[in-house]
């Protein structure tokens, strides 16, 4: 384990590239769970509009009963049904990040920290994952897509919220939620030596400057 925050910060820049490389490989297979959970939902008709969902590469598609309506300037087929592709790298990379701040602070648990902090951050992803896909078929295909959902207006509200939770807080903000829980005492430790540093210090000054005062100043000729 680091000693220092400054040894612990290096290992971080160390760590980060590797980890980052090796998820990347791996992303299809640490997305498996992201894919039951939604083919789950797509079976159980959640929502029904949903017919079924399907793992790409980096990503899934969602294909839908929903036709995409009259578009100005657009023909479509008349079998055409709106479907949605989301990057879910977009929204698992705190797996990553959360990784490489396991690996750096160095834990004698730190592999079942790993598989607890991955477990943590799993039903986040799907839920962003979820949220991307429902944004795209419901807000930003047109009205007519809309209107076919015969979605309630706070559910289209809900689904706004936590596409944009999930682009611009989520990933960073819980793997760094979820690394502090599973290392409380290892950051304890770093603040700890901070506050008794600061406090040797504060105690220093006085001291100082009561030694200057007490010392008498050399008289001129």
């Amino acid at each position: 384990m680091p000693t220092t925050i400054g040894r612990f910060f290096l290992r971080i820049l160390l760590w980060v590239p590797v980890v980052f490389a090796a998820w990347y490989v791996l992303v299809p297979v640490l997305h498996w769970p992201i894919r039951w959970f939604l083919s789950g939902m797509a079976l159980l008709g959640l929502p029904e509009f949903v017919t079924s969902v399907a793992q790409s590469l980096h990503g899934f598609e969602f294909m839908t009963s929903l036709t995409p309506g009259s578009v100005a300037g657009q023909a479509f087929r008349a079998d055409a049904r709106v479907s949605a592709e989301v990057d879910a790298r977009l929204y698992s990379y705190g797996a990553a990040l959360m990784a490489a701040l396991t690996l750096a602070a160095w834990h004698p648990q730190r592999w079942r920290n790993l598989w607890y902090g991955w477990l943590l951050l799993l039903p986040l992803q799907m839920l962003a994952v979820f949220a991307a896909g429902m944004k795209q078929i419901l807000l930003s295909s047109g009205p007519a897509v809309r209107d076919q959902a015969a979605w309630a207006a706070w559910q289209l509200e809900v689904i706004a919220y936590l596409y944009q939770f999930s682009t611009l807080i989520m990933p960073p903000v819980t793997a760094l939620v979820v690394w502090f829980i599973l290392h409380r005492r290892f950051v304890e430790k770093f603040v700890g030596a901070d506050v008794i540093a600061m406090l040797r210090a504060s105690e220093k000054k006085p001291r100082l400057a009561a030694h200057a005062d007490a010392v008498p100043m050399p008289k001129r000729p």
